[in-house]
């Protein structure tokens, strides 16, 4: 297992929800956690695009702090991390090693919660939410975990002949008619599957940066019907 060698300590997290009775299961970015000293608060994108399109789809906040379409509703700050901390499993659980180990961590390695939900992604099964680390200013070389996304849909590679440790690409897919800012991975020229819908913009800053973005398969697992591949990205100058 690669463990990640340089943890980036976020400032914020986005907030990431997926309609799982949405045909697509298109991914939105709803809001954001913000870390200001030792508060915290929880704020909705009510402006953006993807908040419209997410509402158009039945999403009405997250449970604890659902949105009514006020200004009130907007912005939360009470109890918002205890609330996200739920989400992550109690270090005393016998597999937590484990939990942290097949997210590329070590128990050392994240000093708090709020970095922790940011490098885990906090995902619950048929919850629809997930947190994203968005490595936001990030000055020096950096890693993290990502699923391909639409591996199902879109690869021209079996899940069987896809080997662990071997090297993957990524690349802009500006013709994509779905979305023109999509980033494709691809292997030996042949389509994988995308980078999600959330993290797609570390890969626009970074790469046109100028800076090295590469990728190598660490894990695989899911079902047949669903088979979940993972990458393991580091990003240098």
């Amino acid at each position: 297992m690669k463990y990640i060698k340089n943890i980036v300590m976020p400032d914020r997290l986005l907030l990431c929800w997926q309609s799982l009775k949405n045909i697509k299961r298109s991914r939105f970015i709803v809001g954001e956690l913000v870390k200001e000293s030792d508060s915290y608060k929880l704020n909705y994108f009510t402006e953006n695009e993807d908040f419209k399109k997410a509402t158009d789809l039945g999403f009405i906040g997250y449970p604890a702090f659902p949105y009514k379409g006020s200004e009130k509703t907007r912005c939360f700050d009470n109890n918002v991390i205890g609330t996200f901390q739920r989400r992550l499993p109690p270090s005393r659980r016998r597999d937590y090693s484990l939990y942290l180990e097949l997210r590329g961590l070590k128990p050392e390695s994240c000093p708090d919660d709020f970095c922790l939900l940011g490098y885990t992604g906090a995902k619950i099964e048929n919850d629809g939410f997930e947190l994203i680390h968005p490595f936001e200013n990030v000055g020096h070389a950096f890693q993290f975990i990502l699923e391909i996304a639409g591996f199902n849909r879109a690869s021209e590679v079996a899940e069987k002949d896809l080997k662990l440790e071997s090297e993957v690409e990524f690349s802009f897919e500006p013709d994509n008619e779905n979305d023109p800012g999509a980033v494709v991975i691809m292997q030996d020229g042949k389509k994988l599957g995308y980078v999600d819908h959330g993290r797609v913009s570390i890969f626009h800053c970074y790469i046109k940066a100028g800076r090295t973005v590469k990728g190598e398969i660490i894990r695989k697992n899911g079902t047949p019907d669903r088979p979940q591949i993972y990458v393991y990205v580091s990003v240098s100058h």
